[in-house]
């Protein structure tokens, strides 16, 4: 009898590209192991190192989570102009469902603007990166004190394509660096849960070259994940993660999020991804910057396109009113560093 009710309530659900995955609703029927923050974390980061991924639970209180989706619904969702979006790390508007869900999730909540944006930017510093537990835990599992390179906001969600965020960003020293997703309220099975690929971070399969460069051959990049996927026989997961708990994964764990089934549960949550702060920060494999960042928190803070600042706000201009020669010549950048690169590795 409780086998069978299980199975009624797990879900049988596919990824973007058709990858087969069983979502439990219910603890008995999820078979990924959680772990609380101690004063000893060796279990948790063996997990993690064996896997590519961890699930850790209670981190963020319920109120603290209540107070991030409060100042979400009260700045972001009746903002009608431009936000930067994580999925295309453009400027686009709010893209609403039939249940009034914002469906184009927001990119570096660290950065926005605090004209309109304050209690969101402030929430986000005050209870995830001045999370010193935290922190300090993803301190033992880089080897350095952390710093946040990049943020995401997540309300309704379509499904997100299978791939490494490596192959987009990462530590200078590849594999190092590695994100959290954070609950913000129970994510019911239906509701477009994150799933990974345990152990798929053993091997290097994100190196970008012109072949499968992001500005003109990206699908060709996500068909080379789906196929890994497929012939390694890599089992797809999407552990349960109640209100406050959070997934750690590896920059070179295969992920992404399933579609939304469902007609009435969002999937508020964060997620944010974290190098060495000693170290430099490496996008599209070729290129290596130096960042400066904001040190007044447990994590170090790097503000991408900080829209306190006037010079940013001038590129915002230009990027909103101009965006295809924008888009032009920043594509042209990341395809010289490409073909720079590759020219250096041929020498």
């Amino acid at each position: 009898m409780v086998i069978n009710f299980i199975k009624k309530l797990s879900l049988n659900l596919y990824t973007k590209n058709g990858l087969f995955c069983k979502v439990p609703e219910i603890d008995l029927e999820d078979t990924t192991p959680k772990f609380e923050l101690s004063f000893d974390n060796k279990n948790a980061i063996k997990y993690y190192k064996e896997n590519g991924y961890v699930v850790i639970k209670k981190v963020i209180s319920s109120e603290n989570c209540d107070l991030l989706i409060k100042s979400w619904n009260e700045e972001v969702k009746p903002f009608k102009g431009h936000i930067y979006r994580q999925a295309t790390a453009k400027l686009e508007k709010n893209f609403f469902n039939n249940q009034n869900w914002v469906m184009n999730p927001i990119l570096n909540l660290q950065s926005l603007n605090p004209k309109y944006f304050k209690n969101l930017r402030s929430n986000f510093e005050k209870i995830i990166a001045s999370d010193y537990n935290l922190a300090n835990f993803v301190n033992s599992v880089i080897g350095d004190r952390p710093a946040i390179v990049q943020s995401m906001y997540f309300e309704g969600n379509s499904a997100t394509w299978e791939h490494q965020d490596s192959y987009y960003l990462d530590d200078e020293h590849t594999g190092t660096m590695l994100a959290g997703w954070v609950a913000l309220e129970n994510i019911k099975a239906d509701a477009g849960r994150f799933f990974v690929c345990p152990k798929s971070h053993l091997l290097d399969y994100a190196k970008m070259d012109l072949s499968n460069i992001i500005t003109s051959n990206h699908k060709d990049y996500i068909q080379t994940i789906v196929n890994l996927v497929k012939d390694n026989n890599f089992e797809v997961k999407a552990p349960k993660l109640d209100k406050g708990d959070i997934l750690i994964w590896n920059a070179l764990t295969i992920h992404g999020s399933l579609d939304s089934q469902s007609k009435s549960n969002t999937r508020s949550s964060i997620t944010f991804h974290a190098i060495k702060s000693s170290s430099k920060f490496q996008v599209f494999r070729n290129i290596f910057r130096k960042l400066k960042y904001d040190k007044n928190y447990p994590f170090y803070v790097y503000r991408p396109k900080d829209l306190s600042k006037k010079r940013n706000k001038i590129v915002f201009s230009l990027e909103k009113n101009f965006p295809k020669a924008f888009y032009l010549l920043k594509n042209s950048f990341i395809e010289f560093k490409v073909k720079f690169s590759k020219k250096l590795v041929d020498n």
